[in-house]
């Protein structure tokens, strides 16, 4: 029977009794609440906020029990419990930003108990824990005997850092009132203080900590110079200053721009650009068209560079594009000399280069960087407008020799053994822009030779119409022989790489070929005549340099036209190679295609495969063959021609491990190609009229090599090379 309101039972009213007893204690006396937690808050972001990231903490007593992992939100925020550890305490995030990994690290000196504090997580808290680690390394912090004694030296980090941000006005003017990297909380979105973290490049090694203003305009040497701290250094450094703010893009304009973008990628190639029956570009989507109208690069239009090179292709469909950020900040170049090339956008207004990161749809990472203009108050893809596709590109190649015998041969020369190199690739493609009456380039810049390393037309088949290095004494006239001061036309040369140094395989230094340029012999003009002791600071990030272009029309030994260009990643010594990622290639396919008796190659069956470490991946690949002969022209003169032929390879998505064939390249013999030259001489080349990779055979002059373009996380280029040389 239910209990009326109105008339409760003895036994309801004890209950009633008893509840209220315990509610009161029983006793009397009140129960006081359990002690509130010590909670940690805070954001972990590299500009990006590190979505997903794991964040750990280890504390200073080996006897307490580290809490479980906290995961970070979708805007890096995070809060985890340090109730009862004893600090200082290492904060650590782990996780993938733009499919990039990235960890980073905070010391937090102290906490206060049952409080919520704040602790940031960023580049400039992984600054801060190397300085107050032994050696500069903030994993030597995960030990709790070494983080017990690193509260003060983080402390006294912290206001060496601050007080070197602040040497700088415009990265001061970033800053709110009080700020504290570790401990002033901020919200991921490209704003304030975490602006910050888009213009200051933070890179932890070598003992110390080196800073780099990205917003700091750029120099005739390239980049702003970078500062370093140590754990010793007393005075704050100076940073190089920052452009004006107008003079930059804003994180909501990158964004405007990145997501553009991403929406022209979202759609399939057919949608994208309209293509001929030879697969040429002849349209591209208005969705697409993202530039300025009169969008100039590497002397094409949009729709023969972007549309051609990426649009056409399907290994950025669906990309994911990432924050934004500059990269180099260019002041107005102010150039008035005629002869200069003037930018339309950047030589009177200040311009950026801006870096995209993205993830493709096969989840691998890349990136994507294009030069920003203001136009009518707005900031736009402008390109780089020159006439002619020329550019100066570092890379860092390992050569290993898979003819055995000739590699470990006790008196093997330089060309045959296993190495790495670290070479200049210059290239002026005679294929683009107005090039027939270009008789010589000579380029001058970091590593090169000070007289200037001059190149002509090479005479040889080439897979490229490219001009080959003759001198590197910047001569444009003939050195020795009958013709010696006159002016030179042509060269038998095919080199466009310029090497800066080379290592062995296990990194000790490899002397190059000596140079030779005088009436006897032109050899080796290839090779860097000085030993350099560190390439990273001789050639480094934006280098510039100078690109003088003679005409036949003048014959004239003053250039015509001058342009300045600039390398992305600077170089790196050649023993970085031993710590590099490589690719190891199928030895089925060096047994086929890199032993006497591999066939000529005339089509594109064929297929590349290879392995290759976790987080790394080849972009691309090539086979390529040369052999000599000695010939006869229509104007019955006899000379040795070279015929070189390239079949190219590309994987259908980033992180594959085969990539067929798809294009076997044209043979173009520069000399041929001007109307200065096609009548001169021995030219021209009659080995050129059909498109092949010769075959490999037992002469002393063949050779063939496979290589495999390597996609890594610092974005420098490196090339892994498999060659026969007989």
């Amino acid at each position: 029977m239910p209990i009326s309101r109105h008339h409760r039972t003895p036994l309801a009213l004890s209950l009633i009794a008893a509840a209220t007893l315990a509610a009161c204690g029983g006793s009397g006396k009140d129960t006081p609440p359990p002690p509130a937690a010590t909670l940690l808050q805070g954001t972990a972001a590299i500009g990006a906020p590190m979505a997903g990231a794991s964040i750990t903490v280890v504390d200073s007593d080996p006897a307490t029990a580290d809490p479980a992992a906290v995961t970070a939100d979708a805007d890096g925020r995070f809060s985890i419990d340090v109730s009862g550890l004893v600090a200082p305490l290492l904060l650590r995030a782990s996780g993938t930003v733009d499919g990039e990994p990235v960890q980073h690290s905070a010391v937090v000196p102290s906490v206060t108990a049952n409080q919520t504090g704040t602790a940031n997580v960023t580049p400039l808290t992984t600054a801060i824990a190397a300085l107050a680690a032994p050696g500069a390394d903030p994993a030597a912090l995960a030990d709790p005997a070494t983080l017990a004694g690193a509260a003060e030296a983080a402390t006294a980090a912290t206001t060496m850092l601050l007080a070197t941000l602040a040497t700088d006005s415009g990265t001061a003017a970033l800053l709110p009132a009080g700020f504290d990297p570790l401990s002033t909380a901020f919200a991921a979105d490209g704003t304030g203080a975490d602006a910050l973290l888009h213009r200051i490049a933070v890179a932890v090694g070598d003992g110390g900590v080196t800073l780099r203003n990205l917003a700091a305009a750029a120099g005739d040497g390239g980049a702003a110079p970078p500062v370093v701290l140590t754990a010793d250094t007393t005075e704050a450094p100076t940073l190089p200053a920052s452009v004006p703010a107008d003079n930059l893009p804003s994180a909501a304009d990158l964004a405007t721009l990145g997501a553009r973008w991403e929406t022209c990628l979202a759609l399939p190639v057919a949608e994208r650009v309209t293509l001929d029956a030879e697969g040429q570009v002849t349209a591209v989507a208005e969705t697409c068209r993202i530039t300025v109208a009169d969008w100039r690069s590497q002397g094409r239009s949009y729709a023969a560079d972007v549309g051609q090179n990426v649009l056409a292709e399907g290994l950025l469909t669906g990309a994911r594009v990432g924050a934004g950020s500059v990269v180099l900040a260019l002041p107005p170049l102010a150039i008035t000399d005629p002869k200069v090339f003037k930018h339309p956008y950047c030589n009177d207004s200040p311009c950026v280069i801006a870096r995209w990161p993205m993830v493709t749809a096969s989840g691998q990472p890349t990136s994507s960087e294009w030069v920003l203009g203001k136009v009518d108050g707005q900031w736009a893809f402008v390109g780089n407008q020159r006439p002619y596709n020329a550019y100066v590109q570092t890379r860092l190649k390992r050569k290993l020799n898979v003819n055995r015998a000739g590699a470990e041969a006790p008196d093997a020369s330089y060309f045959l053994q296993d190495r790495y190199e670290t070479v200049l690739r210059l290239i002026f493609d005679l294929s683009t822009g107005d090039t027939s009456d270009v008789r010589a380039v000579r380029w001058t810049g970091p590593g090169l030779p000070a007289a200037g390393v001059t190149m002509f037309r090479s005479q040889r088949c080439g897979t490229d119409d490219r001009m080959a290095m003759g001198y590197q004494n910047g001569s444009t006239r003939v050195i020795g022989g009958p013709d010696d001061g006159l002016r030179q036309w042509w060269t038998t040369g095919s080199a466009s790489e310029f090497v800066l140094g080379a290592a062995r395989l296990d990194g000790t230094a490899l002397a190059l070929p000596v140079p030779q340029a005088d009436a006897t012999a032109v050899r080796n003009q290839d090779f860097s005549p000085t030993a350099f002791g560190d390439l990273t600071t001789t050639v480094p990030d934006w280098a510039q340099y100078q690109l003088e272009i003679f005409r036949y029309s003048s014959a004239s030994d003053e250039p015509d036209e001058v342009l300045l260009l600039r390398t992305g990643p600077g170089a790196e010594n050649p023993s970085a190679g031993v710590q590099a990622v490589w690719p190891d290639l199928d030895p089925t396919i060096a047994e086929a295609m890199l032993k006497p008796g591999a066939p000529e190659v005339m089509d594109t069956d064929s297929v590349l495969r290879w392995t290759i470490p976790a987080g790394h991946y080849v972009s691309s690949g090539y086979l390529f063959g040369q052999d000599f002969a000695t010939l006869s022209n229509g104007q019955d003169a006899a000379a040795s021609y070279s015929l070189r032929g390239r079949v190219d390879y590309e994987p259908a998505a980033y992180g594959d491990t085969s990539a067929p064939a798809w294009r076997l390249a044209s043979p173009v013999a520069g000399t041929a190609l001007s109307p200065n030259t096609e009548n001169s001489g021995s030219n021209p080349n009659p080995r050129c009229d059909v498109a092949k990779v010769p075959a490999l055979t037992e002469r002393t002059s063949d050779y063939r090599e496979i290589g495999l373009m390597v996609r890594a996380g610092d974005r420098k280029v490196r090339q892994g090379v498999w060659f026969w040389d007989n």
